[in-house]
């Protein structure tokens, strides 16, 4: 019988079928667009990844940017102030003006202030920036995950090929792993038949042979055998005691049928002439 790739194609994402933009039948080619399947919660959860992406970005352009001209300005200021209120306190203890809280008071003052200073300055520690930037990679990561379930919701032809089942309708709730389509390649078909081990001096890969297909009836076409399979473990054993014979082994040949200019479908029954001299 004449077989064809096929290849069912799956949901790996539970909703409602937005959109199905092939019929049964349809002839497709690799990336085309079959089915869609609604993704309005996964585009919401893009929206958020998206920003968590965008924030995390700009902590980390901060630390490694370090503080605005502003922010340098301020703690500057803040700091040249603290340092005046310093010394001037300090000489007013030193000569028993003031008490030690009040001197104590004006010292932490002056240290934070220079602190913030320096840190505006300097920027964020390498610690920091290591740190800001994993954010980053994680957001990224995030929305990359998302993304790919988005795009899981567009159902694509993985190859050229004709849609032969198509199993939902718009609107339909489908579930993950549901099969929700079938496309058969368009590439050559072919048959496998297994030929006797006493007949295998007739099969050579690459051999051409001729065949016949009862659907079309005195008429001759070609195949070429582009496999034989040599492993005996794959072998069938084949009894033909009944016929005064041995029992042989039989191997699987696959063979593609070449220039077929009719309309050919999987199940069609075709006989392969390998050759014989006697005919059979």
């Amino acid at each position: 019988n004449i077989k064809t790739e096929e290849t069912d194609l799956n949901s790996k994402i539970a909703g409602n079928v937005e959109q199905v933009l092939v019929k049964e039948g349809q002839s497709v080619k690799k990336g085309d667009t079959l089915i869609v399947i609604s993704s309005e919660s996964i585009e919401a959860k893009k929206k958020q990844a998206e920003a968590a992406e965008a924030a995390a970005q700009a902590q980390y352009d901060k630390a490694l940017n370090g503080a605005r001209s502003q922010e340098v300005a301020q703690a500057k200021a803040a700091y040249d102030l603290a340092e005046k209120t310093y010394q001037r306190i300090k000489g007013l203890y030193d000569q028993g003006a003031v008490p030690a809280n009040t001197y104590d008071q004006a010292y932490a003052q002056y240290t934070s202030a220079k602190e913030t200073y320096d840190m505006a300055v300097q920027g964020a520690r390498s610690e920091d920036k290591a740190a800001a930037e994993a954010v980053v990679a994680q957001a990224k990561a995030a929305e990359a995950e998302v993304q790919s379930y988005l795009d899981d919701t567009v159902i694509k032809a993985p190859m050229d090929g004709t849609v032969t089942a198509l199993n939902v309708n718009e609107g339909e709730l489908v579930s993950t792993g549901m099969a929700l389509a079938t496309l058969t390649s368009n590439e050559k078909p072919y048959v496998e038949i297994n030929v006797k081990e006493t007949d295998l001096g007739l099969v050579h890969k690459g051999g051409q042979v001729d065949m016949t297909i009862a659907a079309y009836p005195g008429e001759t076409f070609k195949g070429i055998i582009v496999n034989v399979n040599q492993k005996p473990d794959f072998a069938t054993k084949r009894a033909t005691n009944n016929n005064g014979d041995f029992d042989v082994l039989s191997y699987g040949v696959r063979i593609e049928l070449e220039q077929i200019d009719k309309d050919i479908y999987p199940g069609m029954t075709v006989m392969v002439n390998l050759g014989r001299p006697d005919g059979k």
